[in-house]
């Protein structure tokens, strides 16, 4: 595994405890900083979230643990309610800068849990795995779960998420265009074309580096972030300068996508644009199949896979996932990764709100039974969505470094220059590469 940095890790540190001067205890959290045994031997476990109950289930999902394990209360702090993830990691950070024991955590990707990796409030998980006597590859479609070289644990996948084409199926019928099945994104590029009338654009990309401003780079097999698995970094890669023209191409050029400018200036929200019907076709994972922000479509969304770059490519589907881990200062850890097996696997069929990463799951019924659950279940194509979960390889995937936020924050400074008309591509990628090298040489 990469030595771990001691820069990152003290400056995590330092960071949390310039916030955490003058807070108390997060009110969400009544029972953080106490034993979590009770005096009549119950077990009391502490998961903490970002997901709040209409998107989790998790009364109904609790209970169900708690009647078969009956020694065992899991509180769940939903440290927000407003489903940002970076606001629950906030407050998190603050938790465990105070010292309360977290039993079970939480993250939306490999980047925000790597990170807590470095800062110590992650326990590994491989003796656990080891004396239950399972092979966790097999199992689950684990994604970017490995720790590194060595082979560490840090987290089991719950919620599978793969990159893929949300599209408005009525637009696609009204322009004559099929629900594409094996396309480039130059066919993209064409599909948007044809789509963007005076009502809507074709296209939308939204804000997040990590995936509007490298869409080529998930077109590949492996080596699909700005550094590399061996820790160099990745923007000689081809893909990086490639994804940054087609954007601009779509926005600036074809006009087909909405324009950077826009999204920035008046806040836009891509969930809005998609089912407000402003935009037809968005790249985004497939946990869109069921959080529609509290909107309901006027239209049928169809699914079409990841483009390739070129025809004769393999097609490849790169994932990600929600996680669950086991906090490093949990008083229960035996019993939290017993709830921890129980959630990503049962207990994700129980929820029933996303696509889980358990691989002993009938897919057609997996989804049937989410889709039930939605404002507006005829509106979703099931067949076109199952066939792009089902066909094409998954990407190689690794755990990658607790400063990759760090690295694409540089990498974004410099994109939006770009984007906003204010430098050409050859100096935002030499920019770029300078700012991502810098990153790395401090953290190594």
């Amino acid at each position: 595994m990469r030595k771990r940095s001691i820069v990152t890790l003290l400056s995590v540190i330092m960071i949390i405890s310039l916030v955490l001067a003058g807070c108390g205890n997060s009110g969400n959290n009544a029972a953080g900083g106490k034993q979590n045994q009770a005096d009549d031997g119950q077990v009391t476990l502490n998961l903490y979230t970002w997901i709040n109950e209409e998107n989790g289930n998790w009364e109904k999902t609790i209970a169900a643990y708690e009647e078969a394990n009956p020694d065992v209360k899991v509180n769940v702090n939903a440290l927000v309610e407003n489903m940002n993830a970076d606001d629950y990691l906030k407050k998190l950070d603050l938790l465990a800068a105070a010292g309360d024991k977290l039993d079970l955590l939480m993250f939306s990707n490999s980047e925000d849990l790597a990170k807590r990796i470095s800062a110590g409030m992650v326990e590994p998980i491989n003796t656990y795995i080891e004396n239950e006597g399972i092979d966790v590859e097999e199992l689950y479609n684990m994604g970017p779960s490995p720790a590194g070289e060595d082979g560490s644990y840090y987290a089991l996948p719950t919620k599978h998420n793969t990159y893929l084409i949300m599209m408005n199926k009525d637009h696609l019928d009204a322009a004559g265009l099929p629900v594409p099945t094996d396309w480039t994104w130059d066919d993209y590029k064409e599909y948007a074309k044809q789509l963007t009338t005076d009502e809507h654009y074709g296209s939308y990309l939204h804000t997040w580096a990590t995936i509007f401003d490298t869409l080529k780079l998930f077109s590949k097999g492996e080596e699909n972030l700005l550094i590399k698995a061996d820790g160099s970094s990745n923007m000689d890669d081809p893909a990086v300068r490639a994804s940054l023209q087609l954007r601009n191409e779509l926005e600036r050029i074809d006009q087909s996508s909405e324009p950077y400018a826009n999204i920035i200036s008046q806040k836009l929200n891509y969930r809005q644009q998609f089912f407000t019907e402003k935009a037809s076709m968005i790249p985004i994972p497939s946990y869109m199949v069921t959080e529609w922000g509290g909107f309901t479509p006027e239209f049928t969304i169809a699914w079409a896979p990841w483009p390739k770059d070129q025809a004769d490519d393999a097609q490849y589907r790169y994932t990600s996932a929600d996680m669950i881990a086991l906090g490093k200062n949990s008083a229960n850890k035996e019993e939290a990764y017993k709830f921890m097996r129980w959630m990503s696997t049962e207990g994700m069929l129980v929820q029933n709100k996303a696509i889980p990463s358990w691989k002993e799951t009938d897919i057609s019924e997996v989804l049937n039974n989410l889709v039930s659950t939605t404002a507006k279940p005829e509106a979703v194509d099931v067949e076109s969505l199952a066939y792009v979960l089902e066909h094409g390889e998954e990407a190689q995937q690794f755990l990658p470094a607790g400063y990759m936020t760090e690295v694409y924050n540089a990498f974004k400074a410099e994109v939006d220059k770009y984007m906003l008309g204010e430098q050409d591509l050859d100096t935002t990628l030499k920019g770029a590469t300078e700012e991502v090298q810098k990153v790395i040489d401090r953290n190594q």
